[in-house]
């Protein structure tokens, strides 16, 4: 066999082993990238395979959309969630996150949605702030001694969430 063919098929096959790296979903690029917010790599994966719809954005303008429909949906289902609990724990803490602090949730990434098209720049702000209210509502809920593991997990998926629609909107121009 001559030489340059075996070397011409070594690279055609040394490129094909390149592809699966990088034929990652933006998604996947998003995980990644998550780590610098201090948020879980793992947990960002998680929600890739729960919700497979986000590998299937083509570019950031599909990618922010799906993620703030995303954050959307879960921050009004954990409101709804906290709300629950303040029936058997009334506690002003409680309170507090599942009115002013997943109101301010809701909001924000309702507006990051609207905003999309229009303003990227606020859009990208409003991403970001609805993190502010499940880090609110841990402080509330630290500062009454209250250990609940349910709403600190649903705390700490939409600050995920939250991370993770602030880094797709960065990425529009």
């Amino acid at each position: 066999m001559n030489p340059s063919f075996l070397f011409t098929l070594s690279l055609v096959l040394t490129s094909y082993a390149i592809l699966p790296s990088s034929g990652s979903s933006l998604f996947e690029e998003l995980c990644m990238k998550v780590k610098e917010t201090g948020s879980d790599v793992g947990q960002c994966l998680h929600i890739l395979n729960v919700h497979p719809k986000l590998a299937s954005a083509k570019n950031y303008d599909e990618l922010s959309k799906n993620i703030l429909r995303l954050a959307l949906k879960k921050s009004l289902e954990a409101q709804n969630y906290l709300k629950e609990v303040i029936k058997t724990n009334p506690s002003a803490a409680i309170r507090e996150c599942a009115t002013v602090d997943y109101d301010g949730v809701v909001a924000s990434f309702r507006s990051s949605l609207s905003e999309l098209k229009k303003d990227s720049e606020t859009a990208n702000y409003d991403a970001k702030v609805g993190g502010d209210g499940p880090t609110t509502c841990d402080r509330a809920l630290a500062a009454e001694k209250i250990n609940n593991p349910a709403i600190a997990a649903l705390n700490k998926d939409i600050l995920l969430l939250s991370n993770l629609s602030f880094l797709a909107t960065e990425m529009l121009s």
